[in-house]
């Protein structure tokens, strides 16, 4: 029996960048896609340097480390973008794209309206808000699905999947690995290799990845203190918290929050 498939938004914008904006080595948990109007965007992976045109739109993974930047030349760049995830069960969908894939839109109108629907929407009230974003990244992923290679089903879910799942829910508390791995019933070591060996990072890691990123999305979306933001996301030390911030993103928090651009 397939495995149910669920999405939900996050946040996008339609922005017009020049040469001053650039990303370097952006992690999140989300995945990302972005239709490109005008000019050229330069993404580059530890595996390659990939170049989207006007007219084309690209898939980002989630936890896929990128850096971004107008590509050489251009001084003026649009671009719609939304944030999302998407699930097979409790498995990421797009688990087997290792790197950032792009197509070439059959018609470049019809799939910017539908993003762009999709983020009016994100505005409205529930349960309107789930449904016609949900409907709109649907359809979006089936465009892009339709004019690229075929998606690997994924695999049964595992332990390491329910572990995830659980970090996902529950990442505002105090985890610990050795809490974690006896909730799944291995040695701390043991965990740690399982859950490396599949989403290439450690347990802390992702979980750290988690926290910065919902700290990310109320830095931009709200405008609370920073210090409030640190306690929601489940952080209770300043400056471990700034430090593992700028670490991650490259801003520190206030950094951040001043130069809104992604």
């Amino acid at each position: 029996m397939n495995s149910f498939i669920s999405c939900s938004y996050t946040l996008g914008n339609t922005q017009i960048l020049d040469n001053s904006w650039n990303w370097n080595n952006v992690l999140i948990p989300d995945n990302k896609l972005y239709i490109v109007e005008k000019g050229e965007i330069e993404i580059t992976t530890d595996s390659e340097v990939l170049l989207v045109k006007a007219g084309e739109m690209v898939l980002i993974p989630a936890l896929i480390s990128h850096s971004l930047r107008l590509a050489n030349g251009n001084n003026f760049t649009k671009k719609t973008w939304i944030h999302f995830s998407m699930k097979s069960g409790t498995q990421d969908y797009f688990l087997s794209f290792k790197r950032p894939v792009k197509i070439l839109l059959p018609n470049k109108n019809h799939a910017l309206k539908i993003m762009k629907d999709v983020i009016k929407n994100s505005t409205l009230s529930e349960p309107n808000r789930s449904l016609l974003t949900s409907a709109g990244i649907f359809e979006l992923v089936s465009i892009f699905l339709s004019e690229c290679a075929p998606l690997k089903t994924p695999e049964l879910e595992t332990d390491v999947d329910r572990a995830v799942s659980y970090i996902d829910a529950n990442f505002t508390e105090q985890l610990t690995l050795n809490a974690l791995a006896d909730r799944f019933g291995c040695s701390p070591n043991h965990f740690i290799k399982k859950f490396k060996e599949q989403t290439g990072y450690t347990p802390i890691k992702y979980l750290a990845i988690k926290k910065v990123e919902a700290a990310k999305l109320l830095l931009e979306t709200t405008n609370l203190p920073i210090s409030d933001i640190m306690e929601r996301v489940g952080f209770y030390d300043a400056s471990y918290f700034s430090k593992l911030f700028k670490k991650t993103v490259g801003y520190s928090p206030r950094g951040y929050r001043d130069n809104l651009g992604e």
